[in-house]
């Protein structure tokens, strides 16, 4: 079996696996909030990177995300990408407006983006969405699939695929994209998970998942 877009088992496939990751991050988030946090996966595809920037308002638009890499059985680096003003409001309600003075994480061109609290609710939200995709993606290896320490940034959404798919780009025309919605005291907020294996942890996934769905 090939992931690809144009193989409708396997898109049913990564889109159960991210089902069921979502709701575990959500059940994750909410035990760690005390808020009920509702996480749901859109739309799960491979998807080229022009085609993820483009979904991000193109490469000028700025947004927030949180980077960790992806060790194990599985090489490469995974994404969560919001609005600045998307990961503010996601911040304020699981933070209840509680803010903290102090020095904030700058965005494009030295503005400020992110307050200390406001980034590191951002890194904590993608480190727990992203993870539960790893771990979900990990039951279809005899080891687990790690994450690297998250890193919360605020960046040009081009800059930030240029970076992470730099060392990709030449083996790998595709990424795993989920567009994801945050649901946190009845406000909903959007965002986007990229999966970025590299070539041979994308092959080996391919293999995994089709000897269990044979």
């Amino acid at each position: 079996m090939t992931l690809t877009t144009g193989s409708p088992v396997g898109q049913t496939i990564l889109a159960t696996i991210f089902l069921n990751a979502m709701a575990r991050a959500g059940d994750a988030l909410a035990g760690m909030s005390g808020h009920d946090i509702v996480v749901r996966a859109a739309e799960v595809r491979m998807r080229r990177a022009n085609e993820v920037v483009d979904d991000c308002g193109g490469p000028d638009a700025v947004v927030a995300g949180v980077y960790v890499g992806i060790t194990g059985p599985l090489h490469g680096h995974a994404l969560m990408l919001l609005s600045p003003d998307g990961a503010r409001r996601f911040a304020a309600l699981l933070l209840e407006g509680v803010l903290e003075p102090g020095e904030a994480l700058p965005g494009p061109d030295g503005e400020l983006a992110l307050g200390p609290l406001e980034a590191s609710a951002l890194q904590e939200l993608g480190n727990v969405t992203i993870s539960a995709c790893l771990n979900e993606l990990g039951t279809y290896f005899e080891e687990p699939v790690h994450p690297t320490v998250p890193q919360a940034i605020v960046e040009l959404a081009g800059a930030i695929l240029d970076a992470v798919l730099a060392d990709l780009i030449a083996e790998v025309d595709q990424v795993l994209s989920a567009r994801t919605s945050f649901t946190i005291g009845g406000e909903s907020i959007d965002g986007t998970i990229l999966i970025l294996p590299d070539a041979p942890s994308l092959e080996r996934l391919a293999e995994a998942v089709a000897s269990q769905h044979r």
